[in-house]
């Protein structure tokens, strides 16, 4: 049984002639009438009676037509949902990246519909650590990645700017009143840190361990909110991202003296893997804007570098 006996047993049920079933169709009769027979020899039923220049369901047609009709909306809708998916003006963009993020993929997305006109465009936008993005972008769950550079070679890249690394103490800290602050003052500071599906994890560890300080963790997690609620509350001070919507409740942004490697931020691809439409434009749209981070930074962000 095919999808073709399938409309034919629909069209012909609906309409209860043959020739108007054809013309509908645009099918020869006969190929109409071969079609039907074939299914009926293969369920072994009757599923259709002659009544006058009509034709009329069996009981055994009756009982099936339903399931026919929803196999045929499902697949209707199937097809429907993919090729709106895949429209570039009314597909689906589905991404990651970084919380510390959180507020330039907003500010890009507007970008983009307001000027390309694209406004039918759907974004799914999901924010998670280095390692997790990576094995999503890996894996195809998502189109785009905003991170750090993957160093995979089914991967392609375009740099979208650079993102620095402040430290984070409480009002009350005494290294609240420091224009800069070297990062050997941390030696025994409680500290809190990201976990282990982020990068910046082990880039902290690398810096301590050069420059032989000892920091006591107190917490580790892979959001920068909760860094910024937890040194609010004085359990500890954070190196991050520098926060995009300013200082956080009770908190000091405090430079950095010491040379920290840049945080170098990408767009990503896949390029072994189908990338819809919609993607496509809008990943083709950031690379034609260049340095889209640091515009944003520019326009809302720190001056520091």
């Amino acid at each position: 049984m095919n999808l073709r006996q399938l409309y034919y047993f629909r069209t012909i049920a609906e309409l209860e002639h043959y020739t108007q079933a054809a013309e509908k169709l645009y099918v020869s009769q006969s190929n109409l009438s071969h079609a039907i027979q074939e299914m009926e020899e293969e369920l072994n039923v009757k599923l259709f009676v002659r009544k006058g220049r009509n034709i009329k369901l069996t009981k055994y047609g009756e009982l099936f037509l339903p399931y026919v009709q929803k196999t045929i909306e499902t697949l209707e809708s199937g097809i429907s949902t993919l090729q709106e998916y895949i429209n570039p003006n009314s597909g689906t963009v589905t991404m990651a990246a970084f919380p510390s993020m959180a507020q330039f993929v907003p500010d890009i997305i507007v970008r983009y519909l307001s000027e390309t006109n694209r406004v039918g465009v759907r974004f799914q936008f999901v924010q998670d650590s280095f390692f997790p993005i990576q094995e999503q972008l890996l894996n195809g769950k998502v189109d785009l990645a905003f991170t750090t550079k993957i160093d995979d070679p089914k991967v392609e890249c375009f740099h979208i700017g650079t993102h620095p690394l402040v430290l984070l103490v409480p009002l009350g800290h005494r290294l609240a009143r420091e224009k800069s602050v070297s990062l050997t003052e941390l030696d025994k500071e409680n500290f809190i840190s990201f976990d282990k599906s982020s990068q910046l994890h082990y880039q902290c560890q690398e810096i301590f361990k050069s420059l032989d300080i000892h920091p006591n963790t107190v917490v580790e997690t892979p959001q920068d909110v909760v860094m910024y609620g937890l040194v609010a509350a004085n359990h500890g001070v954070a190196i991050t991202p520098y926060p995009m919507g300013g200082a956080p409740y009770n908190i000091k942004i405090v430079p950095i003296s010491d040379y920290i490697p840049p945080r170098e931020l990408y767009l990503i691809w896949h390029k072994e893997r189908y990338i819809p439409p919609a993607a496509e434009y809008f990943r083709d749209f950031i690379i034609r804007s260049g340095k889209v981070f640091d515009q944003f930074r520019a326009r809302n962000g720190p001056s520091i570098v």
